[in-house]
């Protein structure tokens, strides 16, 4: 499996994709952890085998003194992202995977009007879906964490791309 920012045509637009769909599945599963998105995401590009190592986890230090560990999903939810943008553009190539990565990250644009590509107004089709879906699951299946948890995982990210008009 390539990794985001070998050979792929267009890692900027694939790493957009990445974070808008990563950062909507987030909102859909575990909304108190939007606000460190964001830091996430970029520890997570920093770092990713160091920050999936750590199993997602934060230390705080709770304002009375007593530290607690918090496990986020966030950074789950970016490798998962990836892969399966990585395994499309194993399959399909890397136009296609552009493809639907513009697509993607036109779904989950604050201003659907801004930076409107002519791909913008195509929703995935049920084939592309499907793909994305089998994907998915099956990159799930090697994430470091509960089968139940990866499951719902990959159902977040189908279920976020399957219900945007």
């Amino acid at each position: 499996m390539r990794e985001l920012g070998g050979p792929m045509t267009n890692d900027t637009v694939i790493q957009d994709a990445v974070d808008a769909l990563a950062r909507q599945v987030v909102a859909e599963q575990s909304p108190a952890e939007l606000p460190l998105f964001n830091a996430t995401a970029a520890r997570y590009r920093a770092d990713p085998s160091g920050t999936l190592a750590a199993g997602g986890k934060v230390d705080e230090t709770l304002g009375f003194g007593v530290e607690t560990a918090v496990v986020l999903l966030a950074p789950f939810a970016l490798e998962l992202v990836k892969r399966v943008f990585t395994q499309l553009a194993d399959k399909l190539g890397d136009s296609a995977a552009d493809s639907i990565a513009g697509r993607v990250s036109a779904l989950f644009r604050p201003d659907p009007h801004e930076g409107k590509s002519p791909d913008a107004d195509v929703a995935l089709t049920p084939e592309q879906l499907a793909l994305v879906s089998q994907t998915a699951r099956e990159q799930a299946a090697h994430l470091k964490m509960p089968t139940a948890q990866a499951d719902a995982l990959a159902n977040a990210v189908v279920a976020a791309l399957a219900t945007r008009p």
